[in-house]
């Protein structure tokens, strides 16, 4: 952050908005540095939209794992300003889920302040977290000059007009209005021309999705039976061998079972054409 402000503060194009670098303090001790600051600070009244710096690892690519809430147009101005945007809606949605122990300056932010932002984090090596080998000298001095380089760019959001965002926004609403009439109208001429056969494959599918939900749950179970609750942080191919495995091996046996089972019961019970 200090090199950023030091670069900014040495070019010679000027912003066309104003950038706070906020450095807080107490943020294990209940996250008070940025609770004070958004609620009582004269300059939180004037603030917009935020960028977030967190970690938890030692280097990687910065990930973005919170945005908003709502306002879409942040979201657009960080893959139109970043060079290696790099974003999980499953981290987003784990992380808000409460399965990960922990909170960041973005729920304060986002709750006391009313204010959209986005949130990245070092995720790399994980494991070692908060323990006593969380040192400096394993940090990836690389991953910070690339966090660095990226959020430099990203100083580039003021530039971002509000024109450009109204028009993208327009024809994403637009876009989307176009797809969704599509979809309904496709769905409405399957279910008239052949309601059951619809329900049933909705029903395959349904059914496909919970057996996959209840077969994960119970690896997890199993995972933190054994003491390796947060195994899976460390790397995301763990998640995707723990997890996707099971979910995608539960989905081909449903699937298999009802091709096997249904539909060669259907094939059977019809009549012999005669010619």
């Amino acid at each position: 952050m200090l090199e950023i402000l030091y670069t900014l503060s040495k070019s010679s194009e000027a912003l066309q908005h104003a950038v706070i670098f906020l450095f807080n303090g107490a943020e294990e001790n209940i996250l008070q540095a940025s609770h004070g600051f958004i609620t009582q600070h004269e300059w939180a009244k004037s603030i917009r939209a935020f960028i977030n710096l967190e970690a938890a690892g030692v280097g990687g690519k910065e990930l973005v794992f919170q945005t908003g809430p709502e306002n879409p147009w942040l979201v657009q101005a960080y893959v139109f300003a970043a060079k290696h945007p790099f974003a999980s809606v499953v981290a987003q949605e784990i992380f808000q889920s409460g399965i990960i122990p922990a909170d960041t300056d973005f729920r304060i932010y986002r709750d006391f302040g009313n204010v959209p932002g986005i949130d990245l984090a070092f995720i790399e090596n994980g494991y070692i977290y908060h323990t006593k080998y969380d040192t400096s000298d394993r940090i990836l001095t690389d991953s910070i000059q690339r966090a660095g380089y990226e959020l430099l760019v990203q100083s580039s959001l003021g530039h971002y007009h509000n024109y450009t965002v109204r028009v993208i926004l327009i024809l994403m609403i637009a876009c989307s209005r176009i797809y969704d009439c599509w979809v309904k109208l496709f769905f409405f001429f399957v279910a008239i021309n052949n309601l059951k056969k619809f329900f049933t494959a909705f029903g395959l599918i349904l059914l496909s999705w919970i057996s996959t939900l209840v077969t994960v749950l119970i690896v997890a179970v199993f995972i933190s039976l054994i003491g390796r609750s947060l195994s899976w942080y460390t790397h995301f191919y763990v998640s995707v061998f723990l997890y996707g495995t099971a979910a995608v091996v539960k989905l081909i046996l449903v699937h298999s079972l009802a091709k096997k089972f249904y539909y060669k019961v259907r094939l059977t019970s019809l009549p012999l054409l005669e010619w």
